[in-house]
């Protein structure tokens, strides 16, 4: 996805970029509704108060989704059902599968450090109109 967007400052030689809320995100109650915008530090050049169109990973961004909410709860349904076999005892049972979803969040949490540093992951700046000349 290719989003238009605007320079708002450069932190350490990065542009951050602040984008206008999507239309599709009026329906969808993840994010703070009272948010307009967002703001996100992309890779490319450009001076503050440029207007930029981002490329964004979409593809990327839909499989981390599935990393940030089917895998930790697959995490707790599987630690569960372990739990069922060790003990009896429900609340243990729902204990290890606790535990073992908060284990694969903090081996995601790692996981994501990790993918911030990587280009392919990273929207990047496609052009730039400056606005000062126009």
């Amino acid at each position: 996805m290719i989003r238009t967007g605007k320079v708002v400052r450069i932190e350490e030689n990065t542009p951050v970029v602040c984008f206008d809320r999507l239309a599709s995100c009026d329906t969808c109650t993840g994010c703070s509704g009272e948010q307009r915008q967002t703001s996100v530090r992309v890779l490319g050049e450009a001076k503050e108060g440029d207007e930029v169109e981002v490329l964004m990973p979409d593809n990327r961004i839909l499989s981390l989704s599935f990393v940030m909410y089917a895998i930790p709860m697959i995490g707790l349904v599987l630690g569960i059902v372990l739990g069922n076999a060790l003990s009896d005892n429900q609340l243990v049972s729902l204990g290890i599968g606790v535990a073992c979803m908060a284990a694969i969040f903090v081996g995601i949490s790692v996981f994501d450090h990790w993918l911030q540093k990587q280009e392919k992951w990273q929207p990047r700046i496609i052009s730039v109109h400056d606005k000062k000349t126009e």
